[in-house]
């Protein structure tokens, strides 16, 4: 059943990690697009996610585990393979485009089950492969990505017997705001 270009968009939860909180559209960027362009928003229910639920309800959006009446359906991160559904479009970081081999396995069933992807990663400039990207999380980011190598460097060398500074780093995902870590005095030598 082929359900192209039907108005309703659908934004997954992210559930690939535990620590996952962001989301692909604020509820503002909902309340806008279903004022301006009349779409129906289908929001899977978080309770991780840094905008509640109330709030994508109060910018015009429909809490329901069930995407199925979407055309195009949102994530950040990829999906679950078994949970695609059949002939949607998606679009997310699907991290296919470089064959990497653990991700094979989606690439597998988003061909199976006839979905079209729109990877994040592919959105460039001219559309040229290797051309710059259009679509990224930013500088902050990779600033998390980095604290939180650096936390787990920490107990990776606690484990074997170094104590760090590393160690007082709290982890990213726990934080209010990015800039909160820098603060909280985490980072300065002492």
């Amino acid at each position: 059943m082929s359900l192209k270009g039907n108005g309703i968009v659908g934004i997954r939860r992210e559930d690939k990690n535990k620590w996952e909180r962001r989301a692909p559209l604020t509820p503002e960027n909902v309340r806008n697009l279903v004022q301006s362009c009349r779409l129906r928003f289908l929001v899977q229910p978080s309770s991780r996610r840094i905008f509640s639920d109330q709030e994508y309800v109060d910018a015009g959006a429909e809490i329901t585990e069930d995407l199925s009446s979407a055309s195009l359906i949102l994530a950040v991160k990829e999906v679950t393979p078994s949970v695609l559904i059949p002939e949607r479009t998606y679009l997310m970081f699907a991290h296919v485009i470089k064959a990497q081999p653990e991700n094979m396995h989606l690439l597998d069933m988003i061909l199976k089950k006839k979905v079209r992807l729109i990877d994040y990663e592919c959105i460039t400039e001219g559309g040229v492969r290797g051309g710059q990207r259009l679509v990224a999380f930013g500088r902050f980011a990779g600033l998390a990505g980095a604290v939180d190598f650096l936390r787990g460097l920490g107990e990776r060398l606690l484990a074997i017997g170094f104590q760090t500074p590393f160690l007082r780093l709290c982890n990213p995902a726990e934080l209010a705001s990015l800039p909160t870590l820098f603060e909280s005095g985490a980072l300065q030598h002492r």
